[in-house]
């Protein structure tokens, strides 16, 4: 599925709807996973708008203030605003509800599916190089 362009941010930086991606097989938009953020403790200095990645921060003008505008833009377990944010003015929920949709989602064992294919690749081309490999 291909990320759609929507708009552009305050910087004029690109935004893309990137909640139409799913999570190993969910639907984002059934992970109520993305920050919120207090504005008793923001101090406005703005590093979540300008750091997040992902364009789930805008910049409201009016107010002086970041504001999350596209939540299910943000990458499910992803707390990266929250972990840079000098004033610790981000929240996320629990992450329990992240491994509770890993669980849901099974994605350890389709990790491992994906890392056996990725291994098995590897071994394939690794024999072959030996093969023609003249200091083999």
């Amino acid at each position: 599925m291909e990320d759609k362009l929507i708009t552009k941010d305050a910087l004029g930086r690109e935004v893309k709807d990137l909640s139409i991606i799913r999570w190993w097989g969910i639907d984002r938009k059934e992970i109520d996973w993305f920050p919120q953020i207090n504005y008793d403790k923001c101090a406005r200095c703005g590093v979540c708008f300008i750091s997040c990645g992902r364009r789930v921060f805008d910049w409201d003008k009016k107010e002086d203030r970041p504001i999350v505008a596209r939540p299910y833009n943000c990458m499910v377990a992803c707390q990266t605003c929250l972990n840079l944010c000098p004033c610790g003015a981000i929240e996320f929920p629990n992450i329990e509800i992240v491994k509770k949709m890993s669980v849901k989602a099974k994605i350890v064992k389709k990790a491992f599916e994906i890392m056996k294919d990725i291994r098995d690749k590897e071994e394939t081309l690794n024999s072959k190089e030996t093969e023609i490999d003249p200091d083999a």
